[in-house]
């Protein structure tokens, strides 16, 4: 089945905002059996989202991020393992092993992120000397949004339908 425009925008944004839950810590929706959810609900299959939130979330049960560790991404491999079974029509347990590399990508690139945005050190202690609060504010907003735009464009550049469309090909 493919993804229409709108679906893929809907994951994206849903991507997003779950990406800076995932950043933050805040409320752990970002784990698998939401994500999967919430990915099956916005792709018509309800089912299919829960069956593989359940497989998903087992697989990356006890991966959280605790300190400096980072683990593989549970938010790309929920909406991956979900795509993945919802437009090749495979089994859900095949697609959670073909969703991983989505996870190991997002694994890195957030973690290239960590290392770029101690470029923004220097100023926020500059803005930390000068008790500038707002200063700091701005920092942390302006890294949060790097974070859930890079979800949102990685979600809707893989749910596109060229990237779809090559793994029917492949795995139908």
């Amino acid at each position: 089945m493919a993804i229409t425009f709108g679906q893929g925008f809907a994951l994206a944004i849903m991507a997003a905002v779950i990406g800076i839950d995932f950043w933050l810590e805040a409320f752990f929706v970002f784990r698998p059996i939401i994500v999967c959810t919430l990915t099956g609900l916005i792709l018509g299959d309800l089912q299919l989202g829960l069956m593989a939130g359940g497989i998903t979330e087992l697989a990356f049960a006890g991966l959280t991020p605790a300190g400096g560790t980072q683990p593989p991404n549970p938010i790309l491999a929920g909406v991956m393992t979900v795509v993945i079974a919802y437009t090749t029509k495979i089994d859900v347990a095949a697609a959670m092993a073909l969703s991983l590399p989505f996870s190991f990508l997002m694994q890195y690139i957030i973690l290239f992120c960590y290392s770029s945005f101690s470029l923004f050190m220097k100023k926020a202690d500059i803005a930390t000397e000068e008790a500038d609060i707002n200063g700091i504010i701005k920092i942390n907003i302006i890294c949060t949004c790097i974070i859930s735009f890079l979800y949102a464009l990685i979600t809707l550049r893989l749910c596109s339908s060229r990237c779809h469309e090559r793994l029917s090909r492949g795995y139908a």
